[in-house]
C-alpha cells in the first residue's frame, strides 16, 4: 500500500497532456478569459446573473451560463477548445469541484488555466481562502476584461481515487465522521431556510457545542455530531489513527470556514490532515486552540495532525468533498492523492 500511495502524481497528469509544472497558464499564448456561470448557485441569489448579464455580448469573453448541469462537459471542451488561460467560476464549492475534477481528469487544455473564483455560493469554502477579493459586480466584471492578476497562490487539488459511487473527484477539502454529518445538518437546517455563508457554520458550530455542553454524551444518538465513528487513518507507510474518532479531515486549504486553521505540527507536504479522537475532548479547554491556536499548540490526548502527499481513510461513515456527498468504497480504504497544481487569481 506504501508503494502504491506515494506514487508521484504528476506523472499521471503529465502522461494526460498536461505539463504538471505549469499552473498559472502563460506559457506565451495570448490571455483570453473565459467565464463559467452556475445561476442557481447561492440558492439563486442573482450574483451570477448579474454578472452574464454586464459581460453580456463582449465578443473576447467565453461566456457560458450553466442552464443544466449536465451541460458542464461540453462547456469545458468548449472553454479547452478556444485555448482560455483564465477561468472565472461563479458558483458554489460544489461546482467548483466538479470543473476542477473535469480540467484534471480529461486533459484538453494545452496549459492548466488560471482558476479566478468569485464568491457566489452558499458558502464558499474554497472561495473564502482562493477567491477574488471584491464582492462588487462591477469590479468581478472589470477584471474579467482586463486579466490584470496582481495576486497569485498555487495550491494542489486532493484527488479522491476510488469514492464507493465510482466517480473520481478533485476537491479541495475532505472529510467524514462528524465533519460531514455537520456539513449535510447546515445545508438542510441553516442553507435551504435562507441562513449562508459564515452565519450557517456559526450557528451549526453553537447547536453542537450546546448539545455537547448541556446534555450528557450518548454515542447512539443520530441526532448528534459528537458521536464515535470508526476510522482508521493511514500514511508514509504507517498507521496514524484507528478505532473510534470523533472526525477525519484533509484539506490542501490554508484556513477553513470562520477562518480557522484546525492544523500544527508544520506544513512539510501539499495535503494537511486532522483526526480528533471521541470521546470527545473538553471543549472549553481545547476548541479554540484546535481551531485557532498555530502550528506549535498542544493537542489533546488521541489528536492527530500531519502533512503528506497521500493519504488512505478507512471508514463506513459518508464522506464530503466540498460540500458533495459520497459513500466510502467498499472493503477498502479511500485513497487521497495530490492532485494537479492550480493557479488561483485572487485580484
Amino acid at each position: 500500500m506504501a508503494g502504491r500511495l506515494a506514487a508521484d502524481p504528476r506523472l499521471r497528469f503529465a502522461r494526460r497532456g498536461h505539463d504538471p509544472q505549469v499552473g498559472d497558464g502563460m506559457t506565451g499564448m495570448p490571455q483570453h478569459a473565459g467565464v463559467i456561470i452556475n445561476p442557481l448557485a447561492g440558492r439563486g441569489n442573482g450574483k451570477g446573473q448579474a454578472l452574464a448579464d454586464t459581460l453580456k455580448g463582449d465578443a473576447g469573453i467565453s461566456l457560458h451560463l450553466l442552464e443544466r448541469f449536465e451541460h458542464l462537459e461540453g462547456v469545458i471542451d468548449d472553454m479547452a477548445r478556444d485555448r482560455v488561460t483564465d477561468l472565472f467560476i461563479s458558483s458554489g464549492d460544489g461546482t467548483i469541484q466538479e470543473i476542477l475534477t473535469l480540467i484534471a481528469e480529461r486533459g484538453g487544455f494545452p496549459v492548466l488555466p488560471r482558476i479566478c473564483l468569485l464568491p457566489h455560493g452558499t458558502t464558499n469554502l474554497s472561495a473564502n481562502d482562493l477567491g477574488f477579493r471584491s464582492s462588487s459586480i462591477a469590479a468581478q466584471a472589470h477584471f474579467v476584461r482586463s486579466l490584470n492578476a496582481t495576486a497569485l497562490v498555487s495550491r494542489n487539488t486532493i484527488r479522491c481515487a476510488n469514492p464507493g459511487d465510482g466517480k473520481v473527484r478533485h476537491g479541495m477539502f475532505v472529510g467524514t465522521g462528524a465533519i460531514a454529518v455537520a456539513t449535510r445538518h447546515c445545508q438542510q437546517a441553516f442553507n435551504d431556510q435562507g441562513v449562508k455563508g459564515q452565519w450557517a457554520v456559526a450557528k451549526t458550530l453553537m447547536s453542537a457545542v450546546g448539545k455537547y455542553l448541556f446534555s450528557a454524551p450518548d454515542p447512539a444518538d443520530q441526532s448528534r455530531f459528537d458521536r464515535p465513528y470508526a476510522i482508521r487513518v493511514e500514511a508514509g507507510g504507517r498507521r496514524i489513527a484507528d478505532g473510534m474518532q470523533l472526525l477525519h479531515m484533509s484539506t490542501t486549504l490554508d484556513t477553513l470556514l470562520l477562518h480557522s486553521h484546525p492544523f500544527w505540527g508544520g506544513k512539510t507536504a501539499p495535503i494537511r490532515t486532522t483526526v480528533l479522537p471521541y470521546p470527545v475532548p473538553s471543549v472549553l479547554r481545547w476548541m479554540l486552540p484546535i481551531m485557532y491556536g498555530g502550528e506549535n499548540h498542544a493537542a489533546p490526548e488521541g489528536a492527530v495532525s500531519f502533512s503528506s502527499d497521500s493519504l488512505a481513510v478507512s471508514s463506513e461513515a459518508i464522506f464530503v468533498i466540498d460540500g458533495e456527498f459520497f459513500p466510502p468504497p467498499a472493503g477498502e480504504a479511500l485513497r487521497l492523492e495530490t492532485g494537479p497544481l492550480f493557479t488561483f487569481v485572487r485580484g
